[in-house]
């Protein structure tokens, strides 16, 4: 639909999910930082690494321990299986462990960018 109005696609590739789907994925602000590191990503990352990287994205350089432990902890409750079911990443070894990058990080990534640019 979006290439129809723009004359092309805002996206590298096809993201297979949908409009349901990539709207409640999106609406989480963490999920979304989530979607901009993994992109970043070409190899796997701690969870601890991501972790740290949304809590600063979030809260700041000077975020406290006990805001780490709340992005931590809902990452291991919830964020990480939304994001391994979208197929932005994925936690073979379970959610605390090593997070691999998946195939719709990327195209996720450039349709966020898409949207802010268009929104400010």
């Amino acid at each position: 639909m979006l290439s129809r109005l723009l004359g092309s696609s805002p996206v590298s590739k096809p993201i297979a999910l949908s409009a349901d789907e990539l709207f409640n994925l999106c609406r989480v602000e963490r999920r979304r930082h989530a979607i901009f590191i993994m992109s970043e990503m070409e190899t796997p990352i701690q969870m601890r690494t991501l972790v740290d990287e949304v809590t600063a994205r979030e809260f700041g350089p000077n975020a406290t321990s006990n805001q780490r432990t709340t992005v931590y902890t809902t990452f291991y409750q919830q964020h990480v299986s939304v994001l391994e079911d979208a197929n932005v990443l994925s936690a073979p070894d379970g959610p605390s462990r090593m997070l691999h990058p998946e195939e719709n990080a990327e195209p996720l990534a450039e349709l966020l960018s898409f949207v802010e640019d268009v929104s400010e």
